[in-house]
C-alpha cells in the first residue's frame, strides 16, 4: 500500500520583508537544513535568487549576479560586501568548501503563525522550484522547531 505524502505538512506560506520591500514564497519545512552562520551564530533560511532579488535595491543585484555565475569569486570581495551581507561557508552530501552568499532580513512569518525577527536569508548558488515556482524558501530546521512551539501557545486560546 503506497502511504500518501500530506504536502501541508512540510509546505507552507512565507513572507519576508526587508528594508521596506516584502516578498512572498513557498517554504519548505528542511529537517536536514542545520545551517548556521559563524559570524552572527544565526540559523540561515536557503533563499532562491528571485526572492533575494526582490528584497534588495536594484544597485544590489550585480552583487547577486556575480554571486550566482560564480560565489567563490566573492571571497576577493568580502570586504567590500555590503552592510548587513554574510559569506558562509558550508557543505554538502555532494561537495565540501562550499560558499553561500547571506543577508539580513527585517522579519519572516511562517504560515501567518510565526514571525522570526532579523532571519538570516542565505541566497542559494543554484536554482531550485517547489510546486512550480522559483520563489522558494528552505527553511532552517530551528525555526520550525520554535514556530511549533509558538503554535502551540496560541492552540491553547
Amino acid at each position: 500500500m503506497k502511504k500518501e505524502v500530506n504536502y501541508l505538512n512540510i509546505l507552507t506560506n512565507v513572507l519576508l520583508g526587508r528594508n521596506s520591500k516584502i516578498t512572498n514564497a513557498i517554504g519548505y519545512i528542511d529537517t536536514g537544513n542545520s545551517l548556521r552562520c559563524s559570524v552572527t551564530g544565526r540559523h540561515v533560511a536557503i533563499a532562491t535568487y528571485e526572492v533575494a532579488a526582490d528584497l534588495i535595491s536594484t544597485d544590489l543585484i550585480p552583487l547577486l549576479e556575480m554571486y550566482r555565475k560564480d560565489p567563490f569569486s566573492m571571497y576577493t570581495h568580502q570586504d567590500k560586501l555590503p552592510f548587513g551581507f554574510y559569506l558562509i561557508p558550508y557543505k554538502t552530501i555532494c561537495a565540501d568548501d562550499q560558499i553561500m552568499l547571506a543577508m539580513d532580513a527585517d522579519y519572516m512569518f511562517v504560515d501567518n503563525r510565526y514571525v522570526e525577527r532579523k532571519p538570516l536569508v542565505g541566497i542559494s548558488p543554484t536554482s531550485f522550484k517547489i510546486l512550480h515556482t522559483n520563489k522558494c524558501i528552505l527553511l532552517n530546521k530551528n525555526y520550525m522547531k520554535r514556530g511549533k512551539r509558538h503554535v502551540k501557545h496560541y492552540k491553547g486560546k
